[in-house]
């Protein structure tokens, strides 16, 4: 027996990657039309989450309550460490808060972020309960890497954001009555303006500086997500190559389905965490 980890779908760890490392996933809903998709992950299809008119939830009481029930009974004692995307942009992590009071041995963790921001905090996490941690210890790790994580990202447009209720007025007009594109920031659980441009490309070149900014000289893990953009997602990651001399990780991929849909197509995130561990996978 040991730890159980258990995220929501919008950290965009790859689903292979979760079962490798035992991380149990709380879906999140994605609703278009009269149709509904669950959102396990990073796989999804492009066409229902990127236009406009799409709307997303968070698990139900009966899906939360499920994935811990089963976590608790696999973890036999050892508990179970629960890391949901911010409370200001989801009910996941309340619904959580609730379900693991009537339980025993469940911690819950506020990420404040989304994405692999929230991602990588995850995975250290899933190591150390690996190793044989104590759900104390596990958690302690997941919070030192999400009080050092970050993430920034642009989108091709704030109609998606707009439409969600993402961005504040400000930004709204900014992104759209002055054609200022902005680089967005996720602070302390909440979606804010980082930087203005005047094209989407110069957003897209400022990401990688941005967070190499942030998290100065430190062994850095980072990621590279988009929708429904490799091409630009490929040219981020280069820059990235360049400014994290001390990178010991880096993650190129596509947004998790509920996140696509909020930022619209043409999207790209760099997402930046400091590595706590020796071992790691190769840059």
């Amino acid at each position: 027996m040991s730890v159980v980890v258990v995220t929501d779908a919008s950290a965009a760890i790859f689903p292979d990657r979760a079962d490798e490392l035992g991380i149990r996933i709380l879906p999140l809903h994605v609703l278009s039309g009269e149709s509904e998709y669950l959102d396990r992950g990073t796989g999804y299809q492009a066409e229902r989450f990127v236009k406009e008119g799409v709307t997303t939830s968070g698990p139900s009481v009966g899906e939360v309550r499920e994935v811990l029930d089963a976590a608790v009974a696999e973890a036999g004692g050892d508990g179970v460490v629960v890391i949901t995307m911010s409370s200001h942009l989801s009910s996941t992590y309340s619904t959580s808060v609730a379900q693991a009071a009537l339980m025993d041995d469940v911690i819950v963790i506020d990420s404040r972020s989304i994405d692999m921001a929230m991602g990588f905090g995850v995975l250290e996490a899933a190591r150390l309960a690996r190793a044989g941690a104590s759900a104390d210890e596990v958690a302690e790790a997941a919070r030192q890497v999400l009080d050092g994580a970050e993430g920034f990202f642009c989108v091709a447009t704030l109609d998606h954001l707009r439409a969600g209720g993402r961005v504040s007025a400000l930004a709204k007009l900014l992104g759209g009555a002055l054609q200022i594109v902005p680089v967005l920031r996720l602070q302390d659980g909440r979606i804010v303006s980082e930087r203005k441009t005047r094209t989407v490309s110069r957003a897209r070149d400022q990401l990688a500086a941005l967070a190499s900014q942030h998290l100065g000289n430190r062994p850095a893990r980072v990621a590279v997500h988009h929708v429904e953009a490799p091409e630009a997602a490929e040219h981020v990651a280069e820059l990235v190559r360049g400014e994290f001399p001390q990178l010991v990780e880096l993650v190129i991929g596509r947004f998790g389905g509920t996140i696509a849909a909020h930022l619209g197509p043409g999207a790209v995130g760099v997402a930046v965490a400091p590595a706590l561990v020796d071992e790691a996978d190769p840059a």
